[in-house]
């Protein structure tokens, strides 16, 4: 072999025994971190390193990441029936059906002419009464009214007459009443309500006995801020007066009779309970 050949062969040999040894230093050599990299901490880590992820704080558990499924809605139940069909109507007060009034309620119990005597339903039907009548002036309106009882303990007064004047009347004035033509004699108003003035008379016997005999009374009043000629006169009937008085005088006989014999059949009230002495300590 010559030389030229052997160096060449050489050559050829050392240059095919470099290509794998600079292959495998190419592809062990880290390429260069490119500069938009993120940084080291946010790496992942490893293979083959037991660390695992640590897991996301704000991560729900499971169980509260999918919602229970909703159960469907109950069906809605059936229309309750009409109340009419069901609830029992209550009674109706006493007395509505038969037209008889209701406890506390006025009636006509009577009528004597020009009078009334009206009563207040009560329950033991011990009923109290009293005369009426309803004045009206000139034209047929009415204002005034009064109502008559008798007194068992007046006094000088045998039976007390009320009469209500419209609220519009001079109460200085007070009213006025005359008998026929008897004397004129005045008194005062008590006081006013929503309903009126109210004045209050004491008739004693004499008094009593003059309407009795009488025909017509006529009682006076003023209306507030005029003048004193500018007077009403209210007539006053007497007519029937007479046997409605009597009838008056029995009927507060009786209901006086009937409100005794209520209160003695009512039962004895209860002797109010006292407290079981205690027990002795042991």
């Amino acid at each position: 072999m010559s030389p030229k050949i052997t160096s060449t062969a050489l050559a050829a040999i050392l240059a095919l025994s470099a290509a794998p040894l600079m292959a495998q230093t190419a592809t062990e050599t880290p390429a260069p971190a490119p500069t938009d990299a993120a940084p080291a901490t946010d790496a992942a880590p490893a293979p083959g390193t037991d660390t695992a992820p640590a897991p996301a704080t704000d991560a729900a558990p499971a169980a509260d990441a999918a919602p229970a499924p909703t159960a469907p809605a109950p069906a809605a139940p059936a229309e309750a029936p009409a109340a009419a069909t069901t609830e029992t109507p209550a009674p109706a007060p006493a007395g509505a059906a038969t037209g008889e009034p209701q406890v506390g309620a006025y009636y006509v119990a009577e009528t004597f002419d020009s009078w009334q005597m009206r009563c207040i339903k009560t329950e033991n039907d011990a009923d109290p009464c009293e005369l009426y009548q309803l004045m009206k002036d000139g034209e047929g309106n009415s204002v005034a009214e009064m109502t008559l009882i008798p007194l068992a303990n007046g006094g000088q007064a045998a039976a007390g007459a009320t009469v209500v004047s419209p609220l519009e009347t001079d109460l200085q004035q007070g009213i006025k009443l005359k008998v026929d033509s008897g004397a004129v004699k005045a008194y005062p108003f008590n006081f006013c309500a929503p309903v009126g003035c109210v004045s209050r008379v004491g008739l004693t016997a004499d008094e009593l006995a003059g309407l009795k005999r009488g025909n017509t009374a006529t009682i006076s009043v003023l209306p507030y801020g005029a003048p004193k000629e500018a007077v009403v006169n209210l007539n006053l009937s007497l007519k029937g007066f007479t046997a409605a008085y009597a009838a008056l005088e029995t009927s507060v006989k009786e209901m006086r009779a009937k409100a005794e014999a209520a209160e003695a059949a009512a039962p004895a009230a209860p002797a109010p309970a006292t407290d079981a002495p205690a027990a002795p300590a042991q």
